[in-house]
């Protein structure tokens, strides 16, 4: 039996140690360049991470530049369309304040011409004699005194 307190779970049976299969034992000279070997694929493994994770960073960059030219060029389309819905109006509202304008410009132009002739007419009957007759609105004389001219 082992004695308590040298490791061994109580009960076990002491077995004469026996050496390890000589596959696994390394020779003295052998643990320095498993050490070394160890060491350089722990150095080549963080080699490839640090490459992998290069390559990642790169590639979210990447990522992102993509993403925010999209968005640039998404808000720059709204941006073009809001102008031309404005400039749409702009020209709609600028057309019919032409055509407000001169249907004004016309009508005064109108309602002085049919003054001027009004006037004409008058000027024409005075001279001609025609005092006797009456006109509509108008005095003996031919004269008429309810002309309205109204320019604006």
């Amino acid at each position: 039996m082992v004695a308590p307190g040298d490791g061994h779970p109580p009960g076990a049976r002491a077995t004469p140690q026996q050496p390890p299969p000589r596959s696994t034992m390394l020779v003295r000279g052998d643990e320095d360049s498993h050490g070394a070997a160890v060491a350089i694929q722990a150095w080549w493994r963080g080699q490839l991470v640090r490459r992998a994770l290069e390559v990642a960073g790169r590639s979210a960059c990447r990522i992102q530049a993509w993403w925010h030219r999209a968005v640039a060029r998404q808000r720059e389309e709204r941006r073009l369309r809001a102008l031309a819905a404005y400039v749409r109006q702009e020209r709609a509202s600028v057309l019919l304040q032409a055509h407000a304008r001169t249907w004004q410009a016309r009508d005064r132009y109108r309602r002085c011409r049919e003054a001027a002739r009004t006037i004409q007419a008058r000027w024409r009957q005075r001279g001609t004699g025609q005092r006797g007759t009456r006109q509509r609105g108008g005095t003996e004389d031919g004269v008429d005194l309810s002309i309205e001219i109204v320019l604006g």
